[in-house]
């Protein structure tokens, strides 16, 4: 696999010398520092691709430089390339590139290798509070993958009917487990594709989406099974998500999405649905309970500065992790429950990469949460069972923009590790940035946070922060 991520790398590099003219360059500086309480505050490091720590005061330091396509060239063939480079000091510091990667394109399809800031389903971008299979919660990880950079039109001339894929296969590296021959392997990978369907022009008021997404943290399968299978025949398991041994190879999450956008003459509305799969309980309907639910509103013009404080985008979701297709797991019956959602029966990372959740960060991992409640370390977390409302807002007020997020859960733990009583957390988020110079690339950033509640540790923080970014002509 490493042969294979440097021979397309030498490709794609060959191919920018040749397509040298196509893009633009973009950069961004950023310095914070940030008092913080001994733990860091929810919505102050979550969703956030990992770049924020997660405990006690820190600095932190990102510089980034990336080359994007050009929408109004015409050619047909362009490159784009990233780099972003994290540096944080603290309790405990780090250095590391969150964004590393090169890519090309031919027409609407890419090709690209390295790292790179990717979420995964339908579902607001900004506000969110993640998507349930594949959030921007976590450190990006090395691969390769194929896709297209945007909806492409199944009929010939005509918009009404198209589709957005991807393919990809990467790196996740050493991996501790608890079950099987060995305690530790040295390669774990990660598999993911989705695809998406759009009905309705973009010129229509209406468009209607469905798709999914499908992911697996898979490897070694060979060194922790006796008889188990070569890395070969367990690629095939995996892209099929085939049974095998009374179970299936590696540990599989993804969702099946619905949803429905509606364009207004000053708003855009937009619901959707996210319904997660793990071991087979959607097959039979029996975990159809749980999922994503999301509506936002959002002005279509943004642009013009208001001597008044204005809402521009509004979203409410609602996330329900209790059902988990009830109590009973017995696959030769096919009764599919206590699908333990996050955690797995090999890998103790569970559904996570560098100890950030893959997907909702809703479910958090054991060293978030206060360690009266931390139960075995080969769990990934102890609280997979809960609910959830959450709000967001962006609003502006004359050359100032601010972002609020608020959410409020209820906490059972698992099926294996229910609480004693309903453990109910809060938390906030208010963000506020506003330009230093008439050009607006140079901006201070505010951010003001805190939790209360019984899941998380009572915390508040403050990050003051400056930004500047812009386009290199």
């Amino acid at each position: 696999m490493r042969v294979t991520f440097l021979a397309l790398l030498l490709a794609v590099t060959s191919a920018s010398n040749v397509f040298s003219q196509d893009s633009t360059f973009y950069y961004s500086l950023g310095a914070a520092a940030t008092g913080s309480s001994p733990a860091v505050p929810f919505w102050l490091h979550a969703n956030r691709n990992g770049s924020v720590p997660t405990r006690s005061s820190f600095a932190l330091l990102e510089a980034s430089l990336h080359r994007v396509y050009n929408p109004n060239n015409p050619r047909f063939f362009q490159w784009a390339a990233g780099a972003e480079l994290v540096a944080n000091a603290g309790k405990k510091s780090t250095v590391f590139f969150s964004d590393l990667f090169i890519a090309g394109k031919a027409g609407p399809f890419e090709l690209s290798v390295g790292q790179r800031n990717r979420a995964m389903g339908l579902a607001d971008s900004m506000l969110t509070s993640g998507s349930f299979a594949m959030s921007a919660n976590f450190r990006p990880y090395p691969k390769i993958e194929l896709s297209t950079v945007r909806f492409v039109s199944l009929l010939p001339l005509n918009d009404i009917l198209s589709f957005k894929f991807s393919y990809s296969d990467g790196l996740f590296g050493p991996a501790n487990v608890h079950y099987g021959n060995i305690d530790r392997v040295s390669e774990t990978y990660f598999h993911q594709k989705s695809i998406y369907i759009k009905l309705g022009r973009y010129r229509h008021r209406l468009n209607l989406f469905a798709g999914f997404n499908h992911q697996a943290m898979w490897g070694s399968e060979d060194q922790i099974f006796s008889g188990g299978l070569k890395r070969e025949q367990a690629y095939s398991y995996i892209v099929f998500g085939k049974p095998w041994a009374a179970s299936r190879v590696g540990n599989h999450f993804g969702t099946i999405d619905v949803a429905a956008e509606w364009k207004g003459d000053q708003w855009t509305s937009f619901l959707y649905r996210q319904n997660v799969y793990e071991d087979g309980s959607l097959s039979n309907l029996s975990n159809l309970a749980d999922g994503l639910n999301g509506f936002r509103i959002k002005r279509n013009s943004t642009n013009e500065i208001i001597r008044s404080v204005r809402l521009n985008t509004m979203l409410l979701e609602f996330l329900y992790t209790k059902n988990q297709g009830g109590n009973v797991f017995d696959f030769a019956t096919g009764t599919f429950g206590r699908d333990n959602y996050f955690n797995h029966y090999v890998y103790n990372q569970g559904w996570s990469y560098r100890g950030r959740s893959l997907g909702t960060p809703f479910i958090a991992p054991q060293h978030l949460i206060r360690k009266n409640l931390q139960t075995s370390p080969t769990l990934f977390t102890p609280n997979n069972r809960l609910f959830a409302y959450h709000l967001g807002l962006a609003g502006s007020y004359r050359r100032a923009n601010f972002i609020f997020k608020g959410s409020h859960s209820f906490n059972f733990g698992s099926y294996s590790t229910e609480f004693s009583r309903t453990l109910r957390q809060t938390s906030f988020l208010f963000s506020m940035n506003t330009p230093l110079s008439a050009r607006k690339n140079d901006r201070l950033t505010i951010d003001l946070a805190t939790d209360f509640g019984k899941l998380f540790p009572n915390s508040v923080a403050l990050m003051v922060g400056w930004k500047k970014s812009g386009f290199i002509r």
